[in-house]
């Protein structure tokens, strides 16, 4: 029995081999990285954005593409006490995005959305911090949504 599931597993693996799919962090896929000028930040959630686009597209060395993006956060309090305190709030991250070629021409629009939260249950100081936190974990899982997306594009 241990034979016959080796035989499958080596089978499968023969045909995914043959395929040809390529990992998109191959070298040779990489035609997007050190590749892509990024709109520069106004505010601190947006200078995340762009520190983690960076991480994960390289700074643009040579600019073939340009990214254009408008964020849009919103946070709710999603949890209120007896006494009327809140005690949790939940941030909203919407990106739109869109890839433009040197010509100007528009290659792909795109929105990312996620959330994230924090809670407000500590002193004043601690309460500041959960949410800065917040906020980066929010522009680093967009900012991963975003670099997923762009390069699993087949562009020239």
């Amino acid at each position: 029995m241990w034979l016959s599931s080796r035989r499958g597993f080596l089978s499968a693996a023969l045909v995914l081999a043959g395929c040809g799919l390529t990992p998109v962090m191959d070298p040779s896929s990489q035609r997007l990285y050190n590749q892509i000028l990024i709109q520069a930040p106004v505010n601190r959630a947006e200078y995340e954005l762009v520190r983690n686009l960076e991480a994960q597209l390289g700074a643009a060395k040579s600019a073939r593409f340009a990214l254009h993006y408008e964020l849009k956060v919103t946070e709710d309090n999603i949890v209120v006490s007896a006494a009327q305190e809140i005690s949790r709030y939940s941030l909203v991250g919407e990106l739109e995005y869109s890839l433009l070629d040197t010509d100007g021409a528009f290659l792909t629009r795109q929105t990312a959305k996620s959330f994230t939260g924090y809670s407000a249950t500590g002193t004043t100081v601690a309460t500041q911090r959960a949410q800065r936190d917040a906020y980066d974990r929010l522009m680093a899982i967009l900012a991963r949504q975003v670099a997923s997306e762009l390069l699993t594009l087949d562009l020239p």
